[in-house]
């Protein structure tokens, strides 16, 4: 196989992955993720997850390697 072959390929198969995700917020699919529910959902999860940090505290020595 020529290097230009396996560079078409893997070009490919990116946009093809690309396309795999697009798919799950096109109009055209009935079971497409509803980009706004999404986005406020995440953010409710953003601040339950630093709420909980708050909640831990600086008690661990470890927080230095995150």
């Amino acid at each position: 196989m020529t290097q230009e072959k396996a560079d078409l390929i893997n070009a490919l198969v990116e946009i093809e992955d690309r396309i795999d995700e697009l798919w799950e917020f096109h109009p055209d699919n009935p079971h497409r993720v509803d980009v706004e529910d999404e986005f406020h959902r995440l953010q409710a999860t953003v601040v339950a997850i630093q709420t909980r940090i708050e909640e831990i505290g600086d008690d661990d020595e470890d927080d230095d390697l995150i």
